[in-house]
């Protein structure tokens, strides 16, 4: 489904910022008419230079694409391969699903088509169009869709499929001008879950999980500590905590249902619950860090129980009788929270969606709810009287990942598909991300120059506002495993083993 939205006028600062970089790649404007950074991004300098950006050649030779001769092409020659083609990209959000989201991308399309000649075709993420990615590929026929946004489930199984181009080595994503902002040395760049990205999947954004609650409201009656670091009232830290703090203020928390429309956001609570705790050998929970750990080594058990987990999903053993042997401590906890949460008519109620759950946060029923931080700051920038003074909330424990982009092997478009990949990198439009969504952008900011990483430190400045955590933590506090093929069983066993327990 296209996205039209002509309409919309960028910011005058952005437009100006992306046309020069573009007009340089384009050798239009002399070197010494710009600063380093914008010299950089189109000479491919960096940690990982993109091979072959230089300036030689800037006129496309017959017969020379990137499916045929990319390591011999330079970054130019790619441009002119791009310029006026048209590119079908698989995007959450694109089809409306969220209102600034789809801002977001109609920013994208707008700044695509004005400074690279790109027209975008959006179709909405959804398991049809999922499906479709893979069954053009395996049924021999041009791809319907040339780019995806996603995850480690759904790459995995394109990747699985043979399905991606890249997969065999040729690193498109080191072509990239924009790469050198990125953090090569990272797991958010260079694993998705646990599949290693050998460049061919180009680092987008993150998700970030988040506690929220209405700062008007939250005071310190409610808190779990005196007082956080920062003087703002405190509270629970990790999932033992939180145990603890729903025994101290019953009916004041509840997570979303994981079969109904928020199903993303109820998944992510429980995906964290199997990653952070495990067997306590007796049929019950407890974390997998001790107690006098740091925030770090907590993060790194975390993380490595994370991968323990998805390597056993992507292996033979993997059934949903095996998982439910598996994971009865996830349930035993969320049984124990089961008698404290937040409860409707007689009943332990699960929010049917995120927005649901800022009504009950902002009206003060409930004192706090899990979400991610796209679920909350669409509505309440669009519409500031939906939950005044909003607060973000993010445990030392949270659970988040990463989201890549890939190309269709089959794909007929790769180099608009390329460049646009790389247009998701400009540091204006990766701050954006977080600007319009509420994800954590994925550039790293010490390799921006001073305007650039102005970009970020303005934008962070205010964004999102009155969130109780420093701002940097938006970006940090994800661990890098997604759920993968046990997502599939969540809802399900979490259906049967809780709700109707």
């Amino acid at each position: 489904m296209s996205r039209n939205k002509e309409s919309f006028v960028p910011r005058s600062s952005n437009e100006n910022l992306s046309r020069r970089r573009f007009l340089q790649g384009m050798g239009v404007l002399a070197v010494g008419a710009l600063g380093s950074s914008a010299l950089t991004a189109c000479s491919g300098g960096g940690d990982e230079p993109a091979a072959g950006a230089d300036t030689q050649t800037d006129v496309q030779e017959p017969g020379k694409s990137v499916d045929s001769a990319l390591a011999d092409m330079s970054w130019e020659e790619i441009l002119a391969e791009a310029n006026g083609d048209k590119v079908t990209f698989c995007a959450w959000g694109s089809g409306g699903a969220d209102a600034m989201v789809e801002q977001y991308w109609a920013e994208v399309k707008v700044r695509a088509q004005q400074d690279f000649g790109l027209e975008i075709e959006y179709v909405e993420d959804t398991a049809e169009f999922e499906e479709r990615f893979i069954s053009d590929y395996t049924d021999g026929i041009d791809a319907t869709i040339d780019m995806f946004w996603g995850a480690s489930a759904s790459i995995g199984a394109q990747l699985a499929a043979g399905a991606l181009w890249g997969d065999d080595g040729n690193q498109w994503v080191k072509k990239l001008p924009n790469n050198q902002y990125l953090d090569w040395t990272s797991s958010d760049t260079n694993l998705n879950g646990t599949i290693p990205n050998d460049y061919y999947q180009s680092p987008f954004m993150k998700v970030t999980p988040a506690m929220v609650f209405a700062a008007d409201r939250y005071d310190g009656s409610l808190a779990w500590d005196a007082t956080s670091e920062d003087g703002r009232p405190g509270l629970f830290h990790n999932l033992s905590e939180l145990y603890q703090w729903v025994q101290k203020y019953p009916g004041k928390f509840t997570y979303l249902d994981l079969l109904g429309k928020g199903g993303f956001h109820g998944t992510q609570f429980v995906t964290s619950v199997l990653y952070e705790l495990t067997d306590d050998g007796s049929g019950g929970w407890k974390p997998v860090y001790d107690e006098g750990d740091t925030t770090e080594a907590r993060s790194a058990k975390i993380q490595a129980h994370a991968e323990e987990w998805f390597a056993w999903a992507t292996s033979d053993a993997a059934t949903e009788e095996e998982f439910l042997s598996k994971s009865g401590y996830v349930w035993k906890y969320l049984n124990d929270l089961k008698p404290y949460l937040f409860q409707l008519d007689g009943a332990v109620h699960y929010g049917a969606d995120a927005y649901e759950m800022v009504s009950y946060v902002n009206s003060g029923d409930i004192a706090t709810s899990f979400t991610t931080c796209v679920s909350i700051f669409p509505k309440t920038q669009s519409d500031p009287s939906y939950l005044p003074n909003a607060q973000l909330f993010l445990m030392e424990t949270s659970v988040g990942y990463p989201d890549f982009i890939t190309i269709a092997k089959n794909s007929t478009h790769k180099a608009a598909a390329m460049v646009l990949s790389n247009l998701l990198l400009e540091p204006d439009m990766n701050a954006r991300v977080t600007a319009l969504t509420g994800n954590a952008y994925n550039l790293d900011i010490s390799k921006l120059d001073d305007a650039d990483a102005k970009i970020f430190t303005d934008m962070m400045a205010d964004f999102p506002k009155g969130t109780a955590a420093p701002p940097e933590q938006l970006v940090t506090s994800a661990h890098n495993v997604s759920s993968g093929a046990i997502s599939k069983w969540l809802g399900t066993v979490w259906d049967a083993q809780v709700v109707q327990a």
